[in-house]
């Protein structure tokens, strides 16, 4: 259990989602400290983030404190909020061992991987799916990596979201042509 006093709403929000989240927890105070606030800079917009959305009801935030990364998602159900486990890749897919599974039979096994690399921010690339994995309108070449910004319309074969970006020492927008090598 943590022992941090809560001193705002902000502040009861964030220890809230950090006990259910434990595994989170100790990551996210290793980079931050242990001053409720800064964590809560950082997971706010993560509570957020079904308001953000304008196209889509769904959505996929990648949050990102230089040294952990995780992502939250809607998917597939837009009632609850489900949490990845910190990392540096995650696969989205139709089986049940991805980190985002989608039971939709339009949804390849294993359809495509979001990934980060620090320096350069995140990617997704289709893995190979049957009906394939389109950013902003525009089909993906199997196993080729485009960085993804705050914004973006994702779309796995039928099924829509929109990507946002949160965190400490988030990467500006760039060119959506980029290739990650």
């Amino acid at each position: 259990m943590l022992n941090l006093k809560p001193s705002s709403d902000s502040d009861r929000r964030t220890l809230n989602f950090l006990e259910k989240n434990p595994s989170l927890s100790q990551c996210l105070l290793d980079d931050c400290g242990p001053n409720l606030s800064q964590v809560a800079t950082i997971i706010e917009p993560v509570l957020n983030a079904s308001s953000r959305c304008e196209v889509s009801s769904f959505y996929i935030q990648a949050v990102s404190t230089g040294r952990t990364a995780f992502l939250t998602t809607n998917l597939p159900d837009d009632r609850a909020t489900q949490v990845t486990s910190v990392g540096a890749s995650w696969l989205i897919g139709r089986n049940s061992t991805c980190a985002i599974s989608i039971k939709s039979s339009s949804i390849s096994r294993c359809h495509a991987v979001i990934g980060h690399c620090p320096d350069r921010g995140f990617y997704i690339m289709d893995v190979g799916s049957s009906n394939g994995t389109f950013l902003n309108g525009r089909r993906l070449p199997a196993l080729e990596q485009r960085l993804l910004n705050d914004g973006d319309l994702v779309e796995l074969s039928y099924t829509r979201f929109e990507f946002f970006i949160s965190g400490v020492g988030v990467h500006k927008p760039i060119c959506q042509e980029t290739q990650v090598g």
